[in-house]
């Protein structure tokens, strides 16, 4: 739960924050090209998602500071404040009032102690890049994020934390489990069009799992590559990704 917790942190920090202006995408080729320059060495791994390519190359630091593990329920409250008019809570339900007049509602399962149905929902902020809410979905023996479109009261269930690339294409959604195998451990990659999002696909990755992520230029993200010893012990090291 630790690393759900460190996720939702970067999500609450990243949601009081606007978007940069997309920059100039990088042909694919000579994006390739450069990296392979810049590192002058083969990757270390691949993994495919629908008909992109992800590269990884090792870095020889990161610029990621420490994720710092937060109380998603303490959260909560501030994001709700934020966006008072737009999202309340109701006893143990989140209500978002839409654009149309209805309402899109996540509500808690009545019986959380005992049953398998268990399902507790957090408010985690409005995101302005991907213009939805963000709500955290904890459950029986599992958890993920959600996106809920402000207009229509669509329902999105990720991963993890949607990423969003600087040239407003893709989202990419990151997922590590390597202990208990709860959760899945690998990438969903979704297009993105005017607030929309459309699953492309996914990877279930086997001998590591990513830390924090986020995108350098349309084409290239910097990543943790979290590998898991015998004692259970979670060890990590700065990489690339490029995509292809």
């Amino acid at each position: 739960m630790k690393q759900y917790l460190s996720l939702l942190a970067a999500a609450v920090i990243y949601t009081a924050c606007h978007p940069s202006a997309a920059s100039n995408s990088t042909p694919i080729a000579d994006t390739a090209t450069a990296v392979k320059a810049a590192t002058n060495e083969r990757p270390i791994d691949s993994f495919r998602i629908a008909n992109k390519k992800f590269l990884v190359y090792s870095l020889a630091k990161s610029s990621f500071s420490p994720a710092s593990e937060l109380d998603y329920d303490s959260v909560e409250g501030p994001q709700l404040t934020r966006q008072a008019s737009k999202v309340q809570r109701k006893g143990d339900s989140l209500v978002f009032a839409l654009k149309n007049g209805k309402a899109s509602v996540l509500k808690n399962a009545k019986n959380p102690a005992i049953d398998e149905d268990y399902a507790v929902y957090y408010y985690a902020g409005y995101r302005e890049d991907l213009q939805q809410h963000l709500a955290f979905g904890s459950y029986y023996e599992s958890s993920d994020f959600l996106l809920v479109h402000p207009a229509t009261g669509k329902q999105t269930h990720m991963w993890g934390i949607p990423h969003l690339s600087p040239d407003k294409q893709f989202v990419l959604c990151p997922s590590f489990d390597l202990e208990a195998g709860f959760n899945n451990n690998g990438f969903e990659l979704y297009s993105y069009e005017n607030g929309n999002m459309k699953l492309l696909g996914e990877t279930d990755l086997q001998h590591w799992g990513p830390g924090q992520v986020k995108w350098v230029d349309a084409h290239t993200l910097e990543a943790e590559y979290q590998t898991m010893d015998t004692a259970m012990t979670i060890h990590t090291k700065p990489v690339k990704i490029v995509m292809l």
